[in-house]
């Protein structure tokens, strides 16, 4: 069978003709059936459906099919040989052209003679892809993947050499197919291995046997998955071996071993069949398109064909070595030492950003002077991997600049918005907080984006330097101050109101007791309350704009102001309503009705005054007055729903004075009374004791004698004189009343010891000698059962 093109195919194309790239890859062509499948920029053809059914006419075929690929070394005759085998018109190189790339991609087509389709891959270790080699690995595999019989076309010349036999391109791919498609059970693949020019010098026998050890011992060295340890080659490979003589030299020794290896793969019914059924992929024919292109996305996906080629190896180990020099030598230098220095001692470092932009500006240069000589691709890269590096070494330098920005600006904040508060509690103006606080967020906030911006390092992703978490911290630790300064503000602003309210209720509700108990005192506390409450809620509503209050807050705060207020009002009544307290109440009351009169001019009382009147009746008041101050006799709603609702309302709160203390304190004030009648008993006694008008003139007539002769004897009116200076000084000093008073004490004292003395000596003492002292016990005794009767016709007169 001749070789022959066709039109478009590489072997007649003129150089000035430009293929067109899209016919049979994207776009059907009704004349050809060859199909690019996988072009040379490996894309998959999107039309491989439509060729299935309008060229190849497989759609329905059911299983009835079989693919055939072939793979080599570039020029070595794989598209000839399947063209003579299967009858297709894959292009074929022009010998007198030149030898160079033919086949480019992976193209299909179908057998003339069978239902079998046939893959003609590029070939291998072209120069025009270079050290390239990526889409030889993938087509290879493809190939492998997809089909029933790989054809390895090889030189016999080449059996026994390894890059020359593409065994090591066969061992990636047979290591990579093992990872990603073979599995226990899975259809065998035959690899059937066409040496080529064979001279039969050396047996095919021999030949077989030297690439079957190869392959077994590239099966030994793969590194095989968990679950395929034990597997052996033949447990998913079939190992063929044809000979052909050369095509040229042997031209019908040639044809004649084609025309034999052609009935291999065409007729079912010859003992050395080719497609076997144990080979079958089991994959219907009306989806092969899509096992096909799940299949290549599979093997394009894969890193584990991206080897390196050799420039791309000594670009790797090139760059690492410069960037390793770079950054040992000239970014680790003092002022990166000094900037982790300063920020691990908690400093703002204000030229972070400079320095670090700096160093790794200067460190990218010296590698881009040094490293962009070599593979573009790789030093793309290593350029990219060494910046990270710097950038991944600086980050928790960052980190730390942004934790001091960060408490700096805490710091700040916290500082300007207590001063803000200060400055208006000295101005005497209600707090403003929103307005503070908004002043003093906004600053610190900004500040901080601003220094977190300005230390960044300016290439960086800002996935990667990212100022978020802090920045998030910031805000929330700013929240948590304002939150706390606030609750302060607030209990101050309460406090404040409060005592506002409170001092003037409190003045109010003493002036109120202090002017009597009545039965509208009361009335008239709970009135000053009432005023109190008014007051501070006008306050709350006007200084609870200031911290942006809700309608909620504003009600919390009056309601604990109203219950602050009850509980302050009931404290007033308890310290006022104390036992001294309320004893000296009593007194004063009792006091004014009884020592003094209407007028108020204090009583001087004589033995005409009906004391014991004055008396019940001032007791009278004092009770009544004790009762008032005892319980707040008024309707609970006269307190406010608001007070009497609250669940802390205790009804029992109205009994100011508890039945105990009244029944003591009414015990105390009779005593103190009773003292206080006595003594008024004892001043009317003293008041009417008066010098007879008869004793005195008694006095001058029996004394004249004596009155002459102190006035006319020098010495005598001398000494008159003397006492009269004595006593007029006296008098014009005070001293009067207090020289009496020690005289007369020092006098009685005197007589009292003398007639103690007297009496323990058994001497009898006279009664006028001590008739003054018995005639006050006396008294004393009398005034006492007086008082007594007096009580008793008292608590007669309650009971009626």
């Amino acid at each position: 069978m001749a070789d022959h093109t066709v039109p478009g195919g590489a072997s007649d194309e003129s150089p000035s003709e430009v293929p067109d790239k899209e016919l049979r890859f994207s776009r059907f062509d009704p004349v050809d059936q060859r199909l690019q499948i996988i072009n040379d920029d490996k894309n998959f053809s999107p039309i491989v459906s439509e060729y299935m059914k309008k060229h190849w006419h497989l759609a329905n075929s059911g299983f009835n099919y079989n693919i055939v690929a072939v793979f080599g070394s570039q020029s070595t005759g794989k598209s000839t040989l399947l063209n003579r085998l299967f009858g297709t018109n894959f292009d074929v190189m022009n010998e007198a052209s030149g030898r160079q790339q033919t086949t480019k991609g992976i193209w299909v087509s179908k057998s003339d003679e069978s239902n079998t389709l046939v893959l003609d891959v590029e070939g291998t270790d072209g120069g025009e892809r270079f050290e390239d080699q990526d889409f030889e690995r993938k087509s290879a595999l493809f190939s492998l993947a997809i089909s029933e019989v790989v054809i390895v076309n090889m030189y016999e010349n080449n059996v026994g050499l390894y890059n020359g036999a593409n065994l090591g391109l066969l061992k990636t791919v047979l290591d990579v197919n093992l990872q990603l498609f073979q599995q226990a059970g899975n259809p065998k693949t035959c690899l059937h291995f066409v040496i080529r020019d064979f001279t039969n010098q050396t047996p095919l026998e021999r030949l077989q046997a030297t690439v079957t050890t190869y392959l077994e011992k590239i099966w030994s060295t793969l590194n095989k998955p968990a679950g395929k340890e034990d597997c052996s080659l033949y447990d998913f490979f079939v190992l063929n071996f044809s000979g052909l003589p050369h095509k040229i030299f042997a031209r019908e020794a040639f044809e004649s071993a084609v025309a034999k290896l052609r009935t291999r793969f065409s007729d079912p019914t010859a003992l050395d069949y080719v497609f076997l059924p144990v080979l079958h992929k089991r994959v219907p024919a009306d989806g092969f398109s899509s096992f096909a292109h799940d299949i290549w996305e599979r093997i394009s996906a894969s890193k584990e064909l991206d080897l390196p080629t050799q420039t791309q190896l000594l670009a790797e180990h090139r760059c690492e070595e410069i960037a390793k020099e770079i950054f040992d030598e000239e970014f680790l230098v003092e002022s990166i030492a000094a900037l982790k220095r300063g920020v691990e001692v908690g400093r703002v470092v204000e030229e972070f950003g400079e320095v670090v932009n700096n160093v790794v500006d200067e460190c990218i240069m010296k590698f881009d002077e040094n490293g962009s000589r070599y593979n573009s691709i790789v030093y793309k890269r290593k350029r990219a991997e060494f910046y990270k590096r710097m950038a991944t070494y600086l980050l928790p330098v960052y980190n730390a600049q942004l934790t001091n920005i960060t408490k700096t600006r805490i710091a700040a904040f916290s500082a300007s918005l207590s001063a803000g508060l200060a400055a208006d509690v000295d101005a005497g103006v209600p707090i403003n907080f929103a307005k503070h606080t908004t002043a003093v967020r906004r600053e610190a906030e900004n500040s901080f984006l601003a220094g977190a911006a300005s230390s960044r390092l300016s290439q960086v992703a800002d996935d990667e330097w990212s100022a978020a978490g802090q920045y998030g911290q910031l805000v929330e630790e700013i929240e948590r101050i304002s939150a706390e300064l606030r609750s302060g503000a607030v209990d101050k602003m309460l406090k404040a109101v409060e005592g506002l309210a409170v001092g003037n209720m409190n003045d109010n509700v003493l002036g109120r007791m202090n002017s009597g108990a009545s039965v509208g005192m009361w009335v008239s506390i709970l009135e000053s309350f009432k005023e109190a409450l008014d007051f501070e809620e006008l306050q709350i509503q006007k200084r609870g704009q200031g911290f942006e209050a809700s309608a909620e807050e504003l009600e919390l705060w009056k309601s604990t102001l109203r219950w602050q207020t009850w509980t302050s009002l009931l404290e007033t009544l308890k310290k006022e309503t104390a036992d001294d307290a309320i004893l000296a109440r009593l007194k004063g009351i009792f006091d004014n009705k009884f020592r003094y009169d209407e007028q108020g001019i204090p009583r001087l009382w004589n033995l005409d005054d009906p004391i014991d009147s004055y008396f019940a009746s001032a007791t009278e008041d004092a009770e009544k007055a004790l009762s008032i101050f005892a319980k707040l006799d008024v309707p609970l709603k006269l307190i406010g729903d608001n007070i009497i609702d609250d669940q802390r309302f205790d009804p029992a709160c109205v009994t100011i004075i508890p039945a105990n203390r009244l029944q003591n304190i009414r015990e105390r004030f009779k005593r103190d009374a009773q003292t206080l009648f006595v003594e008024a008993k004892r001043s009317m006694v003293v008041t009417t004791a008066k010098i007879p008008p008869w004793f005195i003139a008694l006095t001058l007539v029996l004394g004249w004698n004596e009155f002459m002769m102190v006035l006319f004897n020098p010495v005598y009116f001398a000494l008159l004189a003397i006492f009269l200076g004595i006593g007029y000084l006296s008098w014009q000093m005070g001293m009067v009343g207090p020289a009496y008073q020690v005289a007369k004490v020092t006098v009685r004292e005197v007589t009292n010891q003398a007639i103690e003395k007297l009496e323990n000596n058994g001497v009898e003492v006279p009664e006028f000698m001590r008739s003054s002292q018995a005639s006050e016990r006396k008294r004393k005794s009398t005034v006492v059962k007086r008082v007594e009767s007096v009580n008793e016709n008292i608590e007669m007169t309650k009971i009626d």
